[in-house]
């Protein structure tokens, strides 16, 4: 069933990003010299900035604080056609942030997170829009309150067409409930996994298929350097990482969300939007920006034909373009 006018509605975080960049291999407990930028993020966020560009219709549900970062970030929504209408204003907390301290290659060492206004999130803020979005594809990531994600999901068994859910993190994966019944297509990584199954030393392939037992009619498990697993009740599909020249990974996972959803709506098959999603992943790391400003289906289309006649099906990869 394809959403309401070709939609997608994005549930959750919305943040100020700020990067510092180290000019060496980082040393703790004493000061590192650094770049600094600020930038717009929030895994919610970022996917529906990301299916914006890919031409698909998108809307944003989240708080932000009456506050400058808050006007900023609003402001950049409207700029990008993204459906604003359901962006909520606090007076009580401030926009979120989260900070994030790279080693020179680009690779996360440190990151902090003022998500506190997320809380906020409710159910009932859900019950009020629900008659609204729940024709549409639904995007949720954890940032969501745990009652949220358990209404969500409730909501989704009986009401929406497809509901997939991000984990964010090991701690913020726990938030959801154990029956993920009515969850379409579910992403997280290997950490995530381990922490929700309380399982340490679980395989990928044993992981994956733990999960779909859970529940949700799709799982997309990944492992860094080692790719991807994508599974439904149909079989698995696995997929090896793109090796790319890492200037910030951060928003690489979000890409990947986007792109494979915006795949799916468009009728491709779960083992072709992922390999799509990889693609994008692994430009995106290629780029300083949580979004690559020029992510679009033709630049994955053209990355994916190149590595193509390279021979390179899941080898490295060059790009040319904003980034």
């Amino acid at each position: 069933m394809k959403p309401q006018a070709g939609r997608i509605v994005c549930i959750g975080g919305a943040t100020v990003d700020r990067k510092y960049r180290t000019r060496a291999p980082i040393h703790f407990r004493t000061s590192n010299p650094a770049m600094a930028e600020r930038s717009f993020g929030g895994v919610a966020r970022n996917v529906a900035e990301s299916i914006a560009r890919l031409g698909t219709k998108s809307s944003l549900v989240t708080l932000l604080g009456s506050d400058e970062n808050g006007r900023a970030i609003r402001a950049e929504l409207a700029r990008l056609g993204i459906d604003i209408r359901h962006v909520g204003i606090s007076e009580d907390h401030a926009t979120a942030e989260y900070v994030a301290v790279l080693e020179p290659e680009g690779d996360l060492a440190l990151g902090l997170a003022d998500m506190a206004i997320f809380d906020a999130l409710d159910s009932s803020l859900l019950r009020r829009i629900w008659a609204e979005i729940a024709p549409s594809w639904i995007f949720a990531d954890c940032n969501l309150p745990s009652p949220t994600l358990h209404e969500l999901i409730g909501l989704a068994r009986r009401h929406c067409p497809m509901l997939a859910i991000d984990a964010v993190s090991a701690a913020k994966v726990m938030r959801l409930p154990r029956d993920l019944t009515g969850v379409g297509l579910l992403f997280l990584n290997m950490d995530e996994a381990r922490a929700l199954l309380d399982d340490a030393g679980i395989s990928p392939d044993a992981a994956a298929a733990a999960l779909l037992a859970r529940g949700p009619e799709r799982v997309v498990l990944t492992s860094g350097e080692g790719g991807l697993i994508a599974m439904d009740r149909r079989g698995r599909t696995r997929v090896q990482a793109i090796p790319a020249r890492i200037v910030d990974a951060t928003g690489a996972g979000d890409a990947l969300i986007a792109v494979t959803l915006v795949a799916l709506l468009e009728g491709r098959s779960l083992a072709e939007a992922v390999r799509m999603g990889t693609v994008a992943a692994a430009l995106t790391m290629e780029c300083p920006a949580s979004v690559r400003p020029d992510l679009s289906l033709a630049l994955l289309e053209s990355a994916a034909a190149g590595m193509s006649s390279a021979g390179m099906s899941s080898a490295g990869m060059s790009s040319e373009g904003a980034c």
